[in-house]
């Protein structure tokens, strides 16, 4: 591609960017933009003139147009846009932003911005503006330049969604968007360019905060029983004592599948729930099943999904709706997907919705028994993989933990690959369990002094289940335990490394001796000595059999490690291997 053409590429990424974020700004309920002319922000103030039905207004004085957009929006109550080019003329809407800030006034500030390469290199024109209004905004986020590639429209779309959402929500307030815009800031023409937002992504996002009963209770439940390939997806952070009912109230009354992250609190407990799909993350490794499997509505309760798979598979079916149910003020979308947003808990959100559709004809489909169908044979090429090898891998020691402790115990389940095999191999239990996992930042470090924390406060049979390195990440966590007294039992699965990084592309690319020294790490240390030596039990375990034996003695009370030494190599073949047993099981018994 030569110079020139480059450049147009530059140009027209920037004003189709432009239109697709104002576009969004403009149908999620903006009234007003407020533009103070300037070079950098040419391509946003030419996407707010070109848009129909924006009101907008043009300003000498970036702080007389500040105060301006202030009083437009506390008299009307509504968001409004205020733009301003790069350098120091967004240092002037500080004073009304910090007035809307204590004010509770929406609005919403655009900085353009000179690309990231030429700050602190005493560019003209720029300086520091992603902290210009530090302590006064309810959110502030910079986009990276539009020319980049992994830049896409549903990106600025979201955006959009996002800066409105989070300046109208219970205390509205001041947004603040740092916008990066690379030269030529407009393609050499602009009727060449891609047709705006509208055309591109017609939807709109639908903000409901959580009153009760949700609004428009009859008009949400009708939609919901036009929907026959809808599904139910749970994080591993929507957990509440009293969410499984609810849910199984609701998929039972739409016929719709439920995928639970293990951490949800849906997969133990209580009589097995039809609706619930136990091996959804098996399933959906399947090309062929998981583009069967195309849903149109998605209803997304807490955080994303632990699962690859399940993520996968959601982001693959783009022309799907994503509904968001959070009761937070947090806005977890990572794929730009969410058409509604509701702040409200699970169970409320399940519990009145399931009411209002229950006694309502919801025609009858083979949908939700699609997924059963595929879960049953799923689960069953699972299980005679794992019951046809000899060893003891993690996969095994997933199911041994999960049916090994008692009624009411918890488990702890660290990142990387623990709470991925829960995930794969953990089946539906009637026993009760409550499970935790750090899923904020998907950390592994801090996972014993975390597993302390909670079986001090739970008062009940507490399993901690990590790898070797989250292990050693967390050595002063095993003092702490010695100094404390805690009961604590830590299964640890030792493959002398990060295990995780076996499948990720580098360990097919690297050289092994570069991998090894780079990402898996090896340490060769013997954790039953270490564990000994700051006062706890350990034992070292390398069968089902004994596995068992020494948890159940283990969890009579005290601090105890119990090492299940793993050959790494072995353990990344074995999944390979129950994958492919999956799909021969679904190829055999399920028909796409």
């Amino acid at each position: 591609m030569n110079d020139r053409s480059d450049a147009s590429c530059v140009g027209e990424a920037n004003l189709r960017f432009a239109r697709a974020l104002v576009g969004e700004l403009h149908l999620a309920g903006v009234a007003a933009a407020f533009v103070c002319p300037g070079s950098r922000s040419t391509p946003l103030a030419l996407a707010i003139a070109e848009r129909e039905g924006l009101r907008n207004s043009v300003h000498v004085d970036e702080r007389s147009a500040a105060f301006q957009a202030l009083g437009f929006a506390k008299a009307s109550g509504r968001p409004v846009v205020l733009l301003c080019t790069s350098g120091t003329a967004g240092a002037n809407f500080l004073p009304a932003v910090a007035e809307a800030h204590r004010s509770r006034v929406p609005l919403i500030v655009l900085t353009a911005d000179r690309p990231p390469e030429l700050r602190a290199w005493g560019a003209a024109q720029t300086m520091e503006q992603r902290t210009l209004y530090a302590g006064f905004t309810r959110w502030s986020e910079e986009a990276p330049c539009p020319s980049e590639r992994s830049v896409a429209i549903s990106y600025a779309c979201a955006l959009g969604r996002r800066a409105v959402f989070e300046a109208t929500g219970p205390a509205p307030g001041p947004v603040h968007l740092n916008l990066p815009f690379r030269e030529p800031l407009l393609p050499a023409s602009i009727e060449a360019a891609v047709p705006g937002v509208d055309a591109v992504r017609p939807r709109r996002l639908v903000l409901q905060d959580g009153e009760y009963p949700l609004a428009d209770l009859d008009g949400l439940a009708q939609e919901l029983r036009g929907i026959e390939r809808g599904v139910l997806v749970f994080g591993p952070d929507s957990w509440d004592p009293m969410l499984g009912e609810a849910v199984h109230a609701l998929a039972t009354a739409l016929d719709w599948p439920v995928l639970a992250d293990p951490a949800s609190g849906l997969r133990a407990g209580g009589p097995q729930a039809d609706s619930i799909i136990q091996g959804a993350d098996l399933l959906l490794r399947d090309a062929t099943v998981a583009a069967a499997l195309a849903p149109q509505l998605i209803v997304r309760c807490g955080g994303q999904p632990t699962s690859a798979a399940i993520n996968g598979w959601m982001a693959r079916h783009a022309t799907a709706d994503v509904w968001l149910v959070d009761p937070a003020n947090g806005f977890r979308d990572p794929q730009h997907r969410a058409t509604r947003a509701f702040r409200t808990s699970s169970r409320q959100f399940c519990s009145q919705l399931s009411k209002a559709v229950a006694g309502s004809a919801v025609q009858a489909t083979e949908w939700c028994s699609r997924w059963q169908q595929a879960d049953r044979a799923a689960r069953a090429g699972a299980v005679a993989a794992c019951d046809a090898e000899q060893r003891f891998l993690t996969p095994h020691l997933a199911r041994a933990i999960w049916a090994g402790l008692p009624d009411g115990a918890a488990l702890y389940a660290a990142n990387s690959m623990v709470i991925r095999d829960v995930d794969a191999f953990a089946d539906h239990r009637a026993a009760r369990l409550r499970l935790l996992a750090n899923r904020g930042v998907n950390g592994i470090d801090g996972m014993v002094s975390s597993a302390l924390g909670a079986a001090a406060i739970l008062g009940r049979p507490t399993v901690l289940w990590c790898g070797d390195l989250a292990l050693l990440h967390d050595v002063s966590g095993l003092l702490a335990g010695t100094m404390q007294g805690s009961d604590l039992t830590i299964v640890v699965s030792n493959d002398d490394g990060g295990g995780i990084f076996e499948y990720l592309p580098a360990a097919r690319t690297l050289p092994r001796p570069m991998f090894e020294h780079m990402f898996a790490v090896p340490h060769g240390l013997d954790l039953c000595g270490l564990a000994r030596g700051l006062g706890w039990q350990a034992v070292r375990v390398d069968s089902a059999a004994a596995f068992s034996r020494e948890l159940t003695r283990a969890l009579a009370g005290g601090r105890h490690v119990i090492e299940v030494p793993v050959d790494r190599a072995a353990n990344t073949a074995f999944h390979a291997a129950v994958n492919a047993a999956v799909s021969a099981r679904l190829s055999r018994e399920w028909s796409a």
